[in-house]
């Protein structure tokens, strides 16, 4: 080995290491956190589940529940957010609404999904409304549901869409709106589309939306 190796092919490029320390989103290299998305996105379920437990459990989201009646309904909320994190720490913080009432919203979510337009303050209760009178709260039967309202109220879907994830997890992306209906289910969707934490947080912010028209 030490005939046939030589440094003289080797180039330093690869083997720069960017990251910065204080950015929670790129505080170890991109490559590194590119990786660990992929093992955490491509990894069997019933092995990634025990490392998201210990990580709920670390962070005082974790209920026993998950380990005996809400055993599936914890699976389906994995699998589901899953796909868009990096690491495990991202469970317990850009996922940490599917586990707790106790969830921050991103203020850039809130400008933009719903401080942009002044009526979804009196849509989403009517919006609640109408989720709490299906009777089978599928992904499907929610779509079917926000579509209709959406269409009866003159407004495009796509922005109770966006709205309605805002609401409920607090974030401006995430997986289909729908899916995360069916996954929060009826009554913690229908009470998270009445709640006015929004307005009451960002009060200011959305007086100088209104005045610089959104």
């Amino acid at each position: 080995m030490i005939e046939e190796f030589s440094l003289d092919r080797i180039h330093k490029s690869p083997a720069v290491f960017n990251f910065h320390e204080n950015d929670p989103r790129h505080w170890t290299d991109d490559k590194a956190l590119w990786m660990n998305a992929e093992y955490i996105r491509t990894m069997p379920l019933a092995e990634l589940m025990p490392m998201v437990k210990s990580e709920l459990r670390a962070e005082r989201l974790w209920r026993e529940e998950y380990d005996d009646d809400e055993r599936e309904w914890f699976a389906k909320a994995v699998d589901l957010i899953r796909q868009r994190f990096f690491t495990l720490k991202d469970f317990s913080s850009q996922g940490r609404a599917y586990f707790s009432e106790d969830f921050d919203f991103d203020e850039a979510a809130v400008r933009k999904n719903i401080l942009k337009e002044p009526k979804l303050k009196e849509l989403l209760p009517q919006l609640a409304d109408r989720i709490e009178t299906v009777d089978t709260f599928t992904a499907q039967n929610a779509e079917a549901a926000l579509r209709a309202f959406a269409e009866e109220s003159g407004m495009k879907a796509g922005l109770f869409i966006n709205a309605s994830r805002t609401m409920l997890t607090g974030q401006a992306v995430g997986p289909s709106m729908f899916d995360v209906f069916e996954i929060m289910g009826r009554d913690v969707s229908a009470m998270r589309l009445r709640s006015r934490r929004p307005w009451n947080e960002f009060e200011n912010l959305a007086i100088e939306t209104r005045r610089h028209g959104g």
